[in-house]
């Protein structure tokens, strides 16, 4: 009797599982999905590129199973990272006719640091050139081996276009799902995992999510990153308005008063797990350490394309553009551009609005041209980065171009007359011989009225090698010999010239 009672109350615990769709850009995760749920997203997409996390629930064989569709560009890196924090399967989605790429490498880590499952799904097996054996080889290179190569990951070839052995590929979820006995207690703490949220003009903050553990219900009190919320309204993946979610259901909610974080925890207010659900300090500020700094307010549609978009403008910034600017965010926010948003980066000297997948209303443009702030909005992810890219670059030569003469000391000469040759590398602008010049023991674009310089002279001449110049340009090394002599020259400090 007594075992009885506890296989069904296991078998009551058991949930659905949660699974994510992950892989390169056009290898058909989309249209997997699409196949499955019988809509059609992928025709109401811009570009054909999913721009947000959904969660869909549906069922195969009686049994249910909640998918999460993370986006298939690489800008969206951090939303597949945290798409895979989110799931207990993940399913990597390979073109058979063109197999591993740069972003499946990238859907491969997330998945092998989340710790989950892995079902490999090889695609577009219909078309001419398909080699699954040749995708299964790849993945091996990468330590994904499947089951016919001797290792643990099932794999399923599959046609998103034509439907076949989808239901295999249904099957295999099932049954990974069964071997880890994925349970949850429906009448436990409440935990749910945000997978979107974003402000509405009309409904205010919108969050979606999907519950781990517990029942949400309406009129439930709870917290998230720090913002707490009474449930307002809760609707389920197909629109219609519930009462209840418990384990593994896609929800969205009202009754947030401010947008909380993509991948944030929600429990109940007063919970025991109520720390776990604070908002972390953000950085505000990507490449601290650059010599200028590019205030920006940055505003989209949902919180999860807000957070990749960061994420690629931080990877710009890591590159050769950021070893001289820094981005600073005034405010990143979700909605449409607004006339504070302008009036923010016009406080800032040279602040700039960038806005992806939102309006631009014609109040906040009239603003924007009366104060001369720049104002740009994008459709695509592809835009946004290149044309961030040519503002940065732009400005920096803007600036630069500003620069009379700008060098760093790298090297001390003695000469045995006494005197001291400067080896200096030109960073802007030019040397010349018989210019004034000042030497500062910081950047002199952090210089200010009140600084003075430690040196204020004149190069007395130029050296190239064994030969004297008269001019060296930017990015090359020479001697340069000041009059009159200054005996406290060191390594590290800077000319400019006056």
């Amino acid at each position: 009797m007594s075992s009885d009672k506890t296989k069904n109350t296991t078998e009551k615990n058991l949930r659905a599982p949660i699974v994510t769709v992950m892989g390169h850009v056009d290898h058909g995760k989309t249209s997997i999905l699409d196949f499955i749920r019988h809509s059609n997203i992928q025709e109401k997409e811009y570009g054909g590129i999913t721009q947000h996390i959904g969660a869909y629930q549906i069922q195969h064989k009686n049994k249910k199973i909640t998918f999460i569709d993370t986006p298939g560009h690489a800008a969206f890196t951090q939303m597949r990272a945290r798409g895979g924090k989110a799931a207990d399967i993940v399913v990597l989605v390979v073109a058979a006719d063109e197999g591993v790429k740069p972003q499946t490498k990238e859907a491969i880590s997330h998945a092998l640091a989340a710790k989950v499952p892995i079902i490999v799904a090889i695609n577009k097996i219909d078309k001419t050139g398909s080699n699954p054996q040749k995708v299964k080889q790849e993945l091996a290179s990468e330590n994904i081996l499947v089951e016919d190569w001797g290792g643990e990951c099932i794999s399923v070839e599959v046609s998103a276009k034509n439907g076949q052995n989808i239901d295999k590929l249904l099957d295999a979820i099932l049954l990974v799902s069964e071997m880890h006995e994925l349970k949850a207690d429906p009448a436990g703490e409440l935990e749910a995992i945000i997978i979107e949220s974003r402000l509405d003009r009309k409904k205010g903050a919108v969050v979606s999510c999907i519950v781990r553990n517990g029942t949400l219900r309406f009129g439930d009190k709870i917290v998230s990153g720090g913002y707490s919320c009474k449930v307002k309204a809760m609707t389920d993946d197909k629109g219609a308005i519930i009462q209840a979610a418990g384990p593994s259901t896609p929800v969205e909610i009202l009754g947030f008063k401010e947008v909380p974080r993509v991948g944030d925890l929600i429990v109940y207010e007063g919970s025991e797990l109520a720390e776990l659900a604070v908002q972390e300090d953000q950085t505000e500020i990507i490449g601290k350490d650059a010599k200028k700094t590019i205030a920006v307010v940055l505003k989209a549609d949902t919180q999860g394309t807000l957070e990749a978009v960061k994420s690629s403008l931080a990877d710009l910034i890591s590159s050769s553009v950021g070893a001289t600017y820094a981005l600073k965010f005034l405010y990143c926010g979700t909605g449409d551009i607004s006339e504070s948003d302008v009036m923010l980066a016009q406080s800032a000297k040279g602040g700039i609005v960038l806005g992806f997948n939102i309006r631009l209303p014609s109040a906040a443009a009239n603003v924007a041209e009366s104060n001369k702030v720049l104002v740009k909005t994008y459709l695509t992810i592809y835009d946004l980065i290149d044309d961030a890219k040519n503002i940065l670059e732009g400005t920096a030569v803007e600036a630069e171009s500003k620069i009379k003469g700008r060098g760093q000391v790298i090297k001390l000469f003695k000469l045995p007359s006494g005197d001291v040759i400067v080896g200096t590398k030109v960073l802007a602008g030019a040397l010349k011989a018989g210019v004034r010049v000042s030497i500062y023991d910081k950047d002199p674009s952090d210089v200010t009225s009140d600084d003075i310089p430690l040196y204020t002279g004149t190069i007395k001449s130029l050296h190239k090698g064994q030969e004297e110049v008269k001019v060296i340009g930017k990015d090359v090394e020479c001697g340069v010999m000041l009059k009159p002599h200054f005996d406290d020259v060191a390594v590290g400090m800077w000319l400019e010239v006056r």
